[in-house]
Formats: C-alpha cells, sequence, structure tokens
C-alpha cells in the first residue's frame, strides 16, 4: 500500500508502451482508481486505520474546483508528448520528495497535524488545487501532492499518511468519473472497454496488493515507487523527446528538488516549535494525541 494510486503505473504503460493517447490513459487511470482505491477506502474503515481527516476535507475541497479546472481550460493547453512530459517529470520529482523524506533513519514525526490553525487549511486546500490539476490530465496527482506536503511540511508520519492520500484519491477519483461521464458525457471509449475488461482484475489485485504491501518495510515500498518513476522517466527519453520538452523536464526536476528540500526543512523548524522538541532526531509516539497549541 503506497500513497500513488493505480494511475501512476496505467497511464505511463498506457502512453509508452500501448501508445495511447493521453486522454485514453487518464479516464482509465480515473475510472480504475473509483473502484480500486474504493476497496481500499472501505479496508481503512472497516478496519478503523488512523487517517487525517481534516487533510481529506481541506485538501478535497481544494482538488474538487482543481480538476473541474483542469479538465475544461489547463487540459486544452498542452498536447500529447508535453502531457507524457509533465507526468514522468512531476512523479520523478515525487520520487525525490520520498528520498528527501527517507534519507533520515530517525526524524521527528507526529501521528496527525498539530496546532491545526487557519494557514495550515489554506496550505492544503491549495495543495488540493494543485494537485487536482495534476489530476485533471494525467489521472492521479492530488495523492502524491497531498502526501508530499503532510509528510515533509506537517511531519506526519507514513502510516497516517498513506491511508489518508489514498481516501483523497478515491473520492477524487470518484468524482472525477461522474463528472466525465455523466456532467460532461466525454468519456474515452477505448478506455470505457478496457474498463470493462479490467474490473475483475482490479477487485482482486487492488485488495491483495495492499496485503501484500502491508508486509513489506516502509522503506523498501518507498525505493520501489522510486524504480518505478525513474523507470518511467527513462522510458520518456528513450523516446528523444525534442530539446524543448527535454530542457522543461530537467526544469522541474530541479525545481521540484528545491521545493521539497525546502518543505523538509521548513517542517523541521515547525515542529520543533510546536512541540518544543530539543532533540531533533526525536520521535513523537504515535498516538491519537493531539497538541494544543496556544
Amino acid at each position: 500500500m503506497t500513497a500513488e494510486g493505480g494511475g501512476a503505473i496505467a497511464f505511463p504503460v498506457m502512453t509508452f508502451i500501448l501508445h495511447l493517447s493521453p486522454k485514453c490513459a487518464r479516464d482509465f487511470s480515473l475510472m480504475i482508481q473509483s473502484i480500486g482505491m474504493s476497496l481500499a477506502l472501505f479496508v481503512i474503515l472497516f478496519m478503523r486505520i488512523q487517517i487525517e481527516w481534516r487533510a481529506i476535507t481541506y485538501a478535497l475541497l481544494g482538488a474538487l474546483p482543481g480538476v473541474v479546472l483542469g479538465f475544461h481550460v489547463i487540459d486544452d493547453l498542452f498536447n500529447g508528448p508535453e502531457k507524457k512530459m509533465l507526468f514522468v517529470s512531476i512523479w520523478a520529482a515525487f520520487a525525490i520528495s520520498l528520498y528527501i523524506l527517507n534519507r533520515e533513519k530517525k526524524r521527528t514525526t507526529v501521528p496527525v497535524i498539530q496546532c491545526f490553525c487557519f494557514w495550515k487549511a489554506v496550505t492544503l486546500m491549495g495543495t488540493g488545487f494543485i494537485g487536482g490539476i495534476f489530476t485533471s490530465f494525467a489521472g492521479s496527482g492530488v495523492d502524491i501532492a497531498t502526501f508530499s506536503v503532510i509528510t515533509l511540511l506537517f511531519k506526519v508520519n507514513e502510516k497516517t499518511a498513506t491511508p489518508t492520500t489514498i481516501v483523497v484519491m478515491a473520492l477524487l477519483s470518484q468524482f472525477s468519473f461522474f463528472w466525465r461521464g455523466i456532467v460532461t458525457a466525454d468519456i474515452d471509449l477505448d478506455a470505457l472497454n478496457y474498463l470493462r475488461v479490467s474490473v475483475p482484475i482490479v477487485v482482486f489485485f487492488a485488495p491483495f496488493g495492499s496485503f501484500l504491501g502491508s508486509h513489506f518495510h516502509r522503506l523498501t515500498l518507498a525505493w520501489l515507487v522510486c524504480i518505478l518513476e525513474f523507470v518511467a522517466y527513462f522510458g520518456f527519453l528513450f523516446t528523444l523527446p525534442p530539446w524543448p520538452l527535454l530542457v522543461a523536464s530537467v526544469t522541474i526536476l530541479f525545481i521540484g528538488f528545491v521545493f521539497f528540500s525546502f518543505l523538509s526543512r521548513a517542517g523541521k523548524r515547525l515542529t520543533e516549535a510546536e512541540l518544543g522538541i530539543i532533540d531533533p532526531h526525536a520521535i513523537v509516539p504515535t498516538t491519537d494525541a493531539i497538541i494544543i497549541c496556544k
């Protein structure tokens, strides 16, 4: 069980290997996630796994208008090769955030967001809005955006952050499926045909994959995700993209590294200030307690 939805695998496979259109890959990713991740959502609620409901609420408040804006405005601004470049670059940047997150063997973590206030709610809404735009052309994005912010900036541990982002992505996928299928009636027919043959596989392997993932160490899962994302990125390079796309991709990676490094450092200072931690390597006990800040 990772913070990424099935679209993180489906989109590059369908575009780089099967040579399908990004629109088909996007619609298929959203539809398949609305089923597979919804099953994971049920398991999370049924087993009462701890999640950060405030992060879910405010991220969705930003993601819903973000994905609608993306469907009707942002998506038309990019052609197929540009969408492929954006996907692999953004997800490779997420792999960088995982590296930054896990390079410290001992770090300060909290079970839920501490000292929740107005600016944190606005931050989550902004994160959701940007993630919703990513989702509108790639089929996923709000999951990795939310995961990166709540783990790097708010220092929420992965045991809470991962199921939290799964719930966010599942609910946004359901809404996106409804919007594309009912409101605009613009679902790609090839994607719908792929969905029909994939549902029996997804309803079994999505929960089964979550079950297997729960038995792996978090570092193992993190490195698997990093490997998958960089394989997708090298697949993009193998297609010999034109220089403008290559320069844009490298720029996104560099900006992502700088941004995630800034988030990590800001989060460390923020958490130490809020919790009064003197030892920078102290680990806060993972309880359900929420610190009340003045």
